[in-house]
């Protein structure tokens, strides 16, 4: 079977807190982006040919809006499978699994 992590309950809840603080004051903001740039520069590192196919598919939008909204979702999907990851992770050290 699959070796990516099913992304439970909970796990909303981690990317919604990154995603308020990068709404949130201005210091706030600059952190977001930093924090996003820091995540777009390990993806393209730790997944070197999804970041190609992404950025590829995320060229061929003509509005930018529209690839921001892309890059936002692939974002989103890949902060909530490491989120998981990671939970699952601890969870198994923590003889929880």
């Amino acid at each position: 079977m699959s070796n990516i992590p099913k992304v439970r309950k909970g796990i909303e809840q981690s990317i919604r807190k990154t995603l308020e603080s990068i709404h949130g004051t201005e210091e706030d903001k600059d952190k977001g982006i930093k924090y996003i740039e820091s995540f777009w520069t390990r993806f393209k590192t730790d997944q070197p040919y999804l970041s190609k196919l992404v950025l590829r598919e995320m060229m061929s939008f003509k509005s930018d809006k529209v690839a921001a909204a892309f890059a936002h979702g692939v974002w989103v999907t890949y902060a909530a499978l490491q989120s998981q990851e990671e939970a699952d992770d601890m969870n198994e050290n923590w003889g929880l699994k």
